[in-house]
């Protein structure tokens, strides 16, 4: 019995036993390649401050007993929970202390989830820190990272005021009906604005 071929229009006859050429990987855009260069950027940028490490170091402190609290939890509830080092702040992270989201307390930064893989946490509970296409979720043209390292440089500026001051901005936000981040917490604005800052312009 003779092989079976096809002949396409115009060609020459094409075994169909030849070998398959694998497809080529597709390339991220442009757009995809600057977000997460951003991304990475924000999360390996450090300020260098020692007069407001200093006055924001109590509220640190706080926030590295919190965090290593939350590190124990994480890898007793098998969480990739560890520790490093990012965005102007000690970052723990898939840490199940992280609230709904993160946590920042002075120069620490406490995340329920994994904003720096793609995998994201083992935990299905976790907060998913990317989107389906594995690029990190943004929020007004700027990663989460960004919008944390604004409240780290705050703390630096407030120092023990910075607790008092994001407890009455939330309340104040909460009493216009705008929820705890909407534009009566003027701790919020800056981080949310675009680029993101510690706190909100002033128009001209």
């Amino acid at each position: 019995m003779s092989e079976t071929r096809e002949r396409p229009p115009g060609g020459a006859a094409r075994s169909d036993s030849a070998p398959s050429i694998p497809p080529v990987p597709r390339k991220p855009s442009i757009q995809e390649r600057t977000i997460i260069e951003r991304y990475r950027k924000a999360g390996s940028e450090e300020a260098g401050n020692p007069l407001g490490k200093w006055r924001n170091a109590p509220n640190t402190a706080l926030g590295l007993a919190y965090g290593l609290m939350g590190h124990v939890a994480g890898k007793a509830m098998g969480r990739d929970s560890r520790i490093g080092i990012g965005g102007n702040a000690v970052q723990f992270i898939d840490n199940p202390f992280g609230g709904v989201s993160v946590v920042t307390l002075g120069n620490t930064t406490i995340w329920n989830g994994d904003p720096y893989s793609r995998r994201g946490s083992p935990d299905p509970r976790a907060r998913s820190w990317h989107d389906a296409k594995g690029n990190p979720k943004l929020e007004n043209g700027h990663t989460q990272m960004e919008h944390e390292k604004q409240h780290t440089l705050q703390g630096e500026m407030l120092g023990a005021l910075y607790l008092p001051s994001n407890l009455l901005g939330g309340l104040n936000s909460l009493r216009k009906g705008e929820g705890w981040h909407g534009d009566g917490n003027w701790n919020e604005t800056g981080p949310q604005d675009n680029p993101s800052r510690p706190w909100k312009a002033r128009r001209p």
